[in-house]
C-alpha cells in the first residue's frame, strides 16, 4: 500500500492505495467515530460499513467517477446514485435516482461520464455478496 491524497466533496484526505482499491478514515460527527471508506478503483464504487446510526449491519455505497491527477492524488466525484447493501448481500436498494436525473438536467454530469461507472455498478451488484 502506498500513501495517496484523496480529494472529494468530503475534503482532501490522506489515504492508502494499491492497484485495486484505496481507503481512508474520516471522523463522522453524527456517529462520533472514524468511518473507513473503501474505494474500489476499477468499479467506481466507494463503500462504508455502518456509516450512520440508522444503518445497522449495512454497507453504504456511492457511485463515483475517479480521476487520477498525479501518481499520488486521486479525485472522487459523487455521481449521485447510492446503494444500500443489507448485511453481506446480496439484497440491496438503489436510491437517489432523482438526484442523478437532476444532475443530468443541470449538466452537472453527462451520459459519457456515468456510462462506465453504471456498467461497473452492474458488475459490482452481480457480485455483491461480501465475506463476513
Amino acid at each position: 500500500m502506498r500513501k495517496v491524497t484523496i480529494q472529494s466533496r468530503l475534503g482532501e484526505i490522506t489515504g492508502y492505495r494499491n492497484d485495486e482499491f484505496a481507503y481512508f478514515d474520516l471522523f463522522h460527527s453524527k456517529v462520533g467515530r472514524d468511518v473507513r471508506h473503501f474505494v474500489l478503483l476499477k468499479l467506481n464504487i466507494k463503500l462504508m460499513y455502518e456509516p450512520y446510526d440508522w444503518m445497522k449491519n449495512e454497507w453504504y455505497a456511492d457511485l463515483i467517477a475517479i480521476e487520477y491527477l498525479e501518481n499520488d492524488v486521486i479525485r472522487l466525484k459523487d455521481l449521485y446514485l447510492d446503494i444500500y447493501i443489507e448485511g453481506n448481500g446480496p439484497t440491496y436498494r438503489l436510491v437517489d435516482f432523482e438526484d442523478l436525473a437532476q444532475a443530468l438536467m443541470n449538466n452537472e454530469t453527462n451520459v459519457q461520464e456515468i456510462e462506465e461507472p453504471l456498467k461497473n455498478l452492474q458488475l459490482f451488484l452481480n457480485n455483491s455478496t461480501f465475506a463476513a
